[in-house]
Protein backbone atom coordinates (compact mmCIF):
# COMPACT_ATOMS: atom_id res chain seq x y z
CA UNK A 1 0.00 0.00 0.00
CA UNK A 2 1.58 3.55 -1.31
CA UNK A 3 1.55 6.08 1.55
CA UNK A 4 2.38 10.03 0.00
CA UNK A 5 2.25 13.14 2.16
CA UNK A 6 2.12 16.24 -0.37
CA UNK A 7 1.16 19.28 -1.11
CA UNK A 8 -2.64 20.31 -2.17
CA UNK A 9 -3.32 21.46 -5.32
CA UNK A 10 -6.38 22.96 -6.85
CA UNK A 11 -7.72 19.72 -7.58
CA UNK A 12 -7.82 18.39 -4.48
CA UNK A 13 -10.43 21.35 -3.07
CA UNK A 14 -13.56 19.03 -3.41
CA UNK A 15 -11.44 15.61 -2.11
CA UNK A 16 -10.69 17.74 0.84
CA UNK A 17 -14.23 18.50 1.55
CA UNK A 18 -15.29 14.52 1.18
CA UNK A 19 -12.60 14.40 3.86
CA UNK A 20 -12.99 17.07 6.19
CA UNK A 21 -17.32 16.29 6.16
CA UNK A 22 -16.96 12.86 6.40
CA UNK A 23 -14.09 12.94 9.73
CA UNK A 24 -16.44 15.97 11.51
CA UNK A 25 -19.28 13.52 11.27
CA UNK A 26 -17.57 10.75 13.25
CA UNK A 27 -15.66 13.17 15.28
CA UNK A 28 -17.87 15.77 16.30
CA UNK A 29 -21.85 14.68 15.76
CA UNK A 30 -21.64 13.38 19.64
CA UNK A 31 -21.22 16.75 20.97
CA UNK A 32 -21.93 18.70 17.97
CA UNK A 33 -25.99 18.56 16.16
CA UNK A 34 -25.51 18.04 12.34
CA UNK A 35 -27.17 21.30 11.40
CA UNK A 36 -24.42 23.01 12.98
CA UNK A 37 -21.79 20.98 11.38
CA UNK A 38 -23.25 22.02 8.38
CA UNK A 39 -23.64 25.33 9.02
CA UNK A 40 -19.88 25.90 9.71
CA UNK A 41 -18.94 23.64 6.66
CA UNK A 42 -20.42 25.95 4.34
CA UNK A 43 -19.67 28.57 5.62
CA UNK A 44 -15.94 28.17 6.04
CA UNK A 45 -15.20 25.41 3.48
CA UNK A 46 -17.71 25.68 0.14
CA UNK A 47 -15.18 25.87 -3.15
CA UNK A 48 -14.78 29.40 -3.00
CA UNK A 49 -13.61 29.21 0.87
CA UNK A 50 -11.14 26.87 0.34
CA UNK A 51 -9.96 28.12 -3.23
CA UNK A 52 -9.40 31.61 -0.98
CA UNK A 53 -7.32 29.44 1.67
CA UNK A 54 -5.16 27.97 -1.26
CA UNK A 55 -4.49 31.09 -2.37
CA UNK A 56 -3.20 32.87 1.01
CA UNK A 57 -0.05 33.20 0.78
CA UNK A 58 0.72 32.31 4.88
CA UNK A 59 -1.35 29.40 4.30
CA UNK A 60 -0.31 25.73 3.35
CA UNK A 61 -2.08 22.52 2.81
CA UNK A 62 -1.31 19.12 2.84
CA UNK A 63 -2.82 16.13 1.37
CA UNK A 64 -2.33 12.13 2.65
CA UNK A 65 -3.12 9.70 0.28
CA UNK A 66 -3.17 6.04 0.22
CA UNK A 67 -2.67 4.07 -3.34
CA UNK A 68 -3.57 7.85 -5.07
CA UNK A 69 -6.74 8.55 -2.87
CA UNK A 70 -6.49 11.70 -0.87
CA UNK A 71 -7.89 10.08 2.69
CA UNK A 72 -6.18 12.85 4.98
CA UNK A 73 -6.39 17.21 5.07
CA UNK A 74 -3.51 19.07 7.10
CA UNK A 75 -3.73 23.48 6.94
CA UNK A 76 -0.92 25.41 8.42
CA UNK A 77 -0.48 28.75 9.09
CA UNK A 78 2.62 30.66 9.64
CA UNK A 79 1.51 33.74 11.74
CA UNK A 80 4.77 36.19 11.93
CA UNK A 81 3.16 38.78 14.63
CA UNK A 82 3.05 35.89 17.13
CA UNK A 83 6.09 34.15 15.60
CA UNK A 84 4.00 30.97 15.51
CA UNK A 85 3.32 27.79 12.74
CA UNK A 86 -0.19 26.45 13.61
CA UNK A 87 -1.54 23.20 12.31
CA UNK A 88 -5.57 24.75 11.60
CA UNK A 89 -6.89 21.50 10.52
CA UNK A 90 -5.68 17.86 10.38
CA UNK A 91 -8.15 15.15 9.96
CA UNK A 92 -7.55 11.43 8.32
CA UNK A 93 -10.90 9.41 7.11
CA UNK A 94 -11.42 7.52 10.03
CA UNK A 95 -11.23 4.17 7.90
CA UNK A 96 -7.70 4.92 7.39
CA UNK A 97 -6.49 6.40 10.61
CA UNK A 98 -3.97 4.52 12.66
CA UNK A 99 -1.94 4.15 9.78
CA UNK A 100 0.52 6.95 10.85
CA UNK A 101 -0.61 9.25 8.22
CA UNK A 102 -1.58 11.67 10.63
CA UNK A 103 1.85 11.20 12.49
CA UNK A 104 3.60 12.01 8.66
CA UNK A 105 1.36 15.04 8.22
CA UNK A 106 2.33 16.40 11.77
CA UNK A 107 6.03 15.54 10.70
CA UNK A 108 5.51 17.66 7.81
CA UNK A 109 4.15 20.67 10.21
CA UNK A 110 6.92 19.96 12.85
CA UNK A 111 9.90 20.22 9.78
CA UNK A 112 8.25 23.41 8.25
CA UNK A 113 8.37 25.24 11.86
CA UNK A 114 11.75 23.95 12.27
CA UNK A 115 12.86 25.41 8.69
CA UNK A 116 11.32 29.04 10.49
CA UNK A 117 13.52 28.22 13.49
CA UNK A 118 10.63 27.55 15.73
CA UNK A 119 10.48 24.87 18.76
CA UNK A 120 6.89 24.28 19.08
CA UNK A 121 3.73 23.53 16.25
CA UNK A 122 0.64 24.90 18.23
CA UNK A 123 -2.99 23.32 17.35
CA UNK A 124 -6.52 23.65 18.95
CA UNK A 125 -8.64 20.91 19.46
CA UNK A 126 -12.10 20.21 21.30
CA UNK A 127 -12.19 19.21 24.62
CA UNK A 128 -14.89 16.79 24.05
CA UNK A 129 -13.11 15.56 20.75
CA UNK A 130 -11.40 12.95 23.17
CA UNK A 131 -9.87 11.00 20.53
CA UNK A 132 -7.89 13.57 18.82
CA UNK A 133 -7.33 15.15 22.53
CA UNK A 134 -5.41 11.52 23.60
CA UNK A 135 -3.54 11.61 20.43
CA UNK A 136 -2.15 14.89 20.94
CA UNK A 137 -1.66 14.38 24.01
CA UNK A 138 0.57 11.18 23.30
CA UNK A 139 2.98 13.70 21.51
CA UNK A 140 3.29 15.92 23.84
CA UNK A 141 0.44 18.50 23.98
CA UNK A 142 0.23 20.78 26.45
CA UNK A 143 -2.72 23.00 27.17
CA UNK A 144 -1.50 27.21 27.19
CA UNK A 145 -5.49 28.46 27.40
CA UNK A 146 -8.84 27.40 27.05
CA UNK A 147 -11.27 29.31 24.84
CA UNK A 148 -14.83 28.72 23.10
CA UNK A 149 -15.32 27.63 19.99
CA UNK A 150 -18.12 28.25 17.95
CA UNK A 151 -19.89 25.92 15.27
CA UNK A 152 -23.19 26.80 14.05
CA UNK A 153 -24.87 27.76 17.24
CA UNK A 154 -22.71 25.01 19.22
CA UNK A 155 -20.42 26.40 21.34
CA UNK A 156 -17.40 23.79 23.17
CA UNK A 157 -14.57 24.46 24.90
CA UNK A 158 -11.48 24.29 22.81
CA UNK A 159 -7.99 23.83 24.06
CA UNK A 160 -5.18 25.90 22.60
CA UNK A 161 -1.52 24.73 23.00
CA UNK A 162 1.48 23.13 21.40
CA UNK A 163 3.27 20.41 20.30
CA UNK A 164 7.23 20.44 20.94
CA UNK A 165 8.80 20.08 17.83
CA UNK A 166 10.91 17.38 19.14
CA UNK A 167 8.53 15.07 20.34
CA UNK A 168 6.74 14.63 16.95
CA UNK A 169 10.08 14.17 14.91
CA UNK A 170 10.84 11.54 17.75
CA UNK A 171 7.55 10.05 17.26
CA UNK A 172 7.94 10.05 13.87
CA UNK A 173 11.14 8.29 13.46
CA UNK A 174 10.04 5.22 15.36
CA UNK A 175 8.86 4.23 12.03
CA UNK A 176 9.21 0.55 10.68
CA UNK A 177 10.67 0.25 7.28
CA UNK A 178 7.64 -1.75 5.89
CA UNK A 179 5.05 1.36 7.40
CA UNK A 180 7.18 4.71 5.73
CA UNK A 181 5.26 7.35 3.70
CA UNK A 182 7.14 9.25 1.49
CA UNK A 183 6.93 12.68 1.31
CA UNK A 184 6.95 15.26 -1.82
Amino acid sequence: MAQLIRRWTLNDLSVIQNVLWNTWVKSYSSFIPEEDLKSYFTDHYDLKALTDLFNNPLVNGFVAEVDGEVVGFMRTTRDWEENRYYVSSVYVLPQFQGRRLGLELMKRAAEDAQFYKLDRVWLGVMVQNTQALTWYQRLGFKTARTEPFTMGASIVDHYIGYVPIETILKSAGAASPESAVHTS
